[in-house]
């Protein structure tokens, strides 16, 4: 080839880039720190803690280890602010009135489109479920956040109960801790069958399958017909 005939040749074609995801925010287009939480969401609740790496979480969210790293010192830190945004998203949206405290009626109400609101956020509930492993050791970088988290759900239920006694919208006898577990289980186990009921590729059976709400509603209106003052 001569260099005239090298000159006027198709340049080479340029090494392919690569793309974020159709939907996903450009790099730089977000804040930084929101940007690694909301990616950090999708993977752990689809991996879990341990099978999430912190490599993974930058690379999701355009950003250097390192760069991930000057937000969150350790997967761990990562974990639990992801934990507590969950938290303070749920309670801001859903469980802020401070009528509900007042009436466990309204708060049971308010709790079922907790759940309804949690069909819609599929990753949201498996991070929940992925720390049920959290239970079983101490040192797991979630176990303080779900001990605090079901404790503070079940006494918010039975401080509810109790005040509804004194107010007069319960029945003196409605055994207060026994329904605030009761609850909290319940929201729990569904959630886990709803997850494996959905899961792509699954071999669960028809009876697991649910869609959360409906189950929650029958169970708080049975509570309001025995109960109710």
């Amino acid at each position: 080839m001569t260099a005239d005939e090298t000159a006027t040749a198709d340049p080479a074609p340029a090494a392919p880039t690569q793309r974020r995801g159709p939907g996903r925010p450009r790099a730089g287009s977000e804040d930084k720190h929101e940007r690694i939480l909301n990616e950090a969401v999708a993977l752990f609740g689809a991996r879990g803690f341990a099978g999430t790496s912190l490599a993974e979480v930058a690379q999701a969210a355009d950003i250097s280890k390192a760069g991930l790293l000057h937000h969150f010192s350790s997967k761990e830190q990562l974990f639990a602010k992801v934990l507590e945004r969950r938290d303070r998203d749920m309670v801001a949206t859903l469980l802020q009135d401070p009528d509900l405290d007042e009436d466990p009626w309204k708060l049971l109400d308010a709790f079922v489109r907790v759940v309804e609101h949690n069909s819609h956020h599929r990753s949201l509930v498996a991070i929940y479920t992925a720390t049920a492993v959290a239970v079983l050791d101490a040192e797991h970088p979630a176990h303080s956040w779900v001990t605090t988290h079901l404790s503070m759900t079940i006494e918010r239920f039975e401080r509810a109960f109790e005040r509804g006694k004194a107010n007069g919208l319960v029945r003196a006898d409605a055994p207060s801790a026994v329904i605030a577990r009761t609850v909290t289980a319940l929201s729990d186990g569904l959630q886990l069958q709803w997850l494996c009921s959905t899961t792509a590729g699954t071999e669960a059976p028809e009876l697991l399958r649910t869609g959360m709400v409906e189950e929650m509603r029958v169970y708080s209106e049975g509570l309001k017909q025995v109960y109710r003052a």
